[in-house]
């Protein structure tokens, strides 16, 4: 057989080599700042930068095209955008696969494998966006295909923007330019004023969904639709303008950081900067022009590797910490470097051969072929989410089994070290479904979710009782809902509950997810005036947070106790002077591990490696400002249960009475928060001079 040999191409007349150093600079951005490494705080904007860029190249190629023919092929480029970006994609996929199998703790394949799907069809954006508000998902971690999220943005802008160019060009066939570039105009200004009000709205879920981002890839767009014309602006001013542009690009990665309302006014020095460094080097740009640094060799020889490096090294750093733990900065610079290997295998043995394959010139072929790549990732992730069935764990326990914390004050559990202990035969919830393990309360719409607008009280027990008790605060304040209920409902009184995620109920601005929540801080008043018009009879009040913000104040770093403290005081103070017997649970001890049932399911023949230390568990919790709080109210009624997660004083163990005391993140799994209801039941009395709470409530 002979063997047919295929001409290399031509360079095209449309390569920019500016454009290739941009996009190293755009992927170095990215890598150095997922390294952590502290000089380039601002490193997401590489993100941006892609953007802008993508947006430009994709609507020349368009519009090139319907200067050529009069129409825009859809199928030819779709297909075209199935052999650039879909061979790699599926490699990078199939193998983010095997590190969370491999690598990564066993709880996290459902989650995961989903995320794995959602990427294969490009929608994964979304679902990271849902998750990122979702706290009740606080146990996953970060995604070993999280990077996604931008290709997923990237990728709908593929489908919907050739949709617009070709019906504005089919509705204004003589003058399709300037309907481009009034539809095009509209879409991105449009884009560009819902970011400004829904990043302050929604900070996490503006971060990722493709509404707030379609401007700045429209901006892109709107320099190729203008282009022709931009371009005959002297070469010396589009120069200047060139070097100015970098210099924003380069001020971006430099300053900016994680504190920077993020995509909102700032994320134009960026966008325009490198719209700026775009136009500078077309047509006949000056020789002194960004091209000379843009264009040196190693900058296009590494924008030309920009997407492999971009999809490879995440997952290679997903599995490095689920392998080692965190990383230092060094250790994160040479997993990255050694990203680059396969991705530079991928480019020279995957994209490269598929893009140039003469098989997939045609588009019906290429097209099949991307399906077919999609079809192979969209399985790999249900077979990660199928594996979490074949597992191996320890029996579940029966609810007789499992006393949990009653087991604290049965005599038969006299001489158990429960911190000592290294094995049980069966344990209750499972740890492979721990992170389930919530109350019910949190489906049944009465907490209200970090970015809710719509609050409402939930009424339980007897609505005619003579005597009302509420439980107000965050989550931590719903993971204590059972037993409450239980008391509540045995004694024959009414509950109201008011919850809100990740929100104290004081007069403190906190952050959520490093973000100032306007959603808490419309919260806060409306729980505070509920309150005063119910007037309970014992108000029940936890707070999980230690430090807020002080006037002014907008990042983690400007959070101080003394905000936190001061804002409890004067919610504390007003409920006290109306006459509100005030009885705050402190928060309980946190974990050292953030992820306990992923700490017994990995070590379930010891045990003793999941103990953590209640001196070290107790400052990170809310507990010292609601004690701070409480030396100014004294009035305040405290209950402490932080005897039923550290029963000695000293060491928090992860089991108790067969029963795995967290859920995950800071919270108690409900099984075993539904075991303290005597104890509880107790202190309350206690606290209550016997109004509420008794020695033997019911239990559950």
């Amino acid at each position: 057989m002979t063997e047919t040999r295929v001409p290399p191409r031509a360079p095209s007349r449309s390569f920019r080599p500016d454009i290739e150093g941009l996009r190293a600079v755009a992927v170095l951005s990215v890598l150095i700042y997922h390294a952590n490494l502290a000089w380039v705080p601002g490193g997401y904007v590489g993100v941006d930068i892609f953007f802008v860029i993508s947006g430009f190249l994709i609507t020349s190629l368009m519009v090139r095209q319907v200067e050529r023919q009069g129409r825009l092929g859809l199928a030819d480029f779709w297909a075209r955008r199935a052999r650039r970006l879909l061979p790699a994609s599926t490699l990078v996929l199939v193998f983010s696969a095997v590190v969370a199998l491999v690598c990564l703790p066993v709880n996290t394949r459902k989650d995961f494998g989903g995320d794995i799907v959602s990427a294969a069809l490009y929608v994964v954006n979304w679902r990271l966006g849902a998750r990122e508000v979702d706290y009740l998902a606080e146990n996953v971690g970060a995604s070993p295909v999280q990077h996604y999220w931008s290709l997923a943005v990237e990728e709908q802008f593929y489908i919907v923007w050739p949709l617009l160019i070709a019906a504005l060009v089919a509705l204004f066939r003589t003058r399709w330019r300037p309907a481009l570039l009034v539809g095009i105009t509209a879409v991105t200004v449009a884009s560009f004023v819902f970011t400004l009000s829904y990043t302050v709205a929604q900070p996490d879920l503006a971060f990722f969904v493709s509404t707030t981002r379609i401007w700045e890839l429209g901006v892109g767009a709107l320099l190729a639709i203008a282009f022709p014309v931009l371009v005959r602006l002297p070469a010396a001013l589009r120069g200047a303008l060139g070097w100015v542009g970098l210099a924003a690009v380069c001020y971006s990665v430099l300053q900016l950081d994680d504190a920077t309302v993020w995509p909102g006014t700032a994320t134009l020095l960026p966008v325009l900067g490198t719209a700026a460094a775009i136009l500078a080097g077309g047509g006949a740009a000056p020789r002194w022009g960004v091209g000379l640094v843009l264009g040196l060799r190693p900058a296009v020889w590494i924008g030309g590797l920009s997407y492999s490096l971009y999809l490879w090294h995440w997952p290679f750093l997903i599995a490095a910490e689920g392998l080692w733990g965190d990383l230092r900065v060094r250790q994160a610079l040479l997993v990255v470097l050694a990203s680059a290997i396969p991705a530079w295998l991928s480019y020279r043995y995957v994209e490269t051969p598929f893009r140039h394959a003469p098989r997939f010139a045609l588009p019906r072929p290429a097209l099949l072929a991307g399906a077919a790549g999609m079809a192979v990732s969209i399985v790999a992730g249900f077979a990660l989410v199928a594996s979490f069935g074949l597992v191996d764990t320890v029996e579940e326990a029966t609810a007789e089994e499992a006393p949990g914390a009653l087991a604290l004050n049965d005599p038969r559990f006299a001489d158990t070290d429960w911190a000592a202990l290294k094995t049980v035969d069966v344990l209750r919830p499972s740890p492979l479904d721990a992170y389930a393990d919530y109350p019910s309360i949190n489906r049944d719409g009465c907490v209200a979710s970090m970015i809710e607008e719509d609050f409402k009280p939930c009424e339980y027990g007897d609505p005619d009782a003579e005597r009302t008790v509420a439980l107000v605060g965050d989550s931590k304040a719903a993971q204590w809902f059972p037993p409450i209920r239980a008391i509540a409902e045995k004694e024959g009184w009414r509950l109201v509950v008011m919850f809100k995620n990740g929100c104290p109920f004081a007069a403190s601005r906190v952050l959520v997810n490093g973000q100032p929540s306007p959603s808490c801080a419309s919260w806060q008043p409306w729980a505070m005036e509920q309150l005063e018009e119910l007037r309970p009879d014992v108000l029940l009040t936890v707070t999980r947070n230690s430090r807020a913000l002080p006037p002014g104040g907008t990042t983690e770093d400007d959070a101080r106790p003394e905000p936190m403290v001061e804002g409890l005081v004067e919610y504390w103070q007003r409920l006290v002077d109306a006459g509100i017997m005030l009885v705050p649970i402190l928060d309980t001890p946190i974990p050292v591990s953030k992820t306990v049932p992923d700490c017994v399911q990995d070590h379930l023949d010891d045990l003793t490696q999941c103990v953590s230390l209640k001196k070290k568990g107790t400052p990170r919790s809310g507990a010292p400002a609601q004690l701070a709080a409480a030396e100014q109210v004294p009035e305040a009624r405290i209950v402490d249960m932080s005897p039923v997660v550290c029963p000695d004083g000293v060491h928090c163990p992860p089991v108790i009475g067969n029963v795995l005391v967290y859920r995950g993140g800071t919270h108690l799994s409900n099984t075993y928060a539904k075991t303290t209801t005597t104890i509880l039941a107790e202190k309350l009395a206690e606290a209550t001079g016997g109004l509420f709470g008794s020695a033997a409530p019911a239990s559950g």
